[in-house]
């Protein structure tokens, strides 16, 4: 789950005068689930100019299979 607080804060003025101040604070959260197990200590995350960039790399099962060829 991702989350995030958003502010923003808006003023018109007429000279020296505030005409109109308008503020609006909020939670926004997105979820989704991956197909499979997470590595969790090799996770990464950046932010830079605004996108969000995930690395989330697979578990390695540890299963193996070699199948013989004739």
């Amino acid at each position: 789950m991702i989350s995030a607080e958003i502010k923003h804060e808006s003023k018109k003025k007429e000279g020296e005068r505030d005409v109109c101040t308008e503020r609006y604070f909020g939670k926004v959260y997105r979820s989704f689930s991956t197909p499979s197990e997470i590595d969790a200590s090799k996770a990464q995350a950046k932010y830079a100019d605004g996108v969000l960039t995930l690395k989330l790399p697979k578990k390695s099962n540890g299963h193996s299979r070699k199948i013989a060829i004739n």
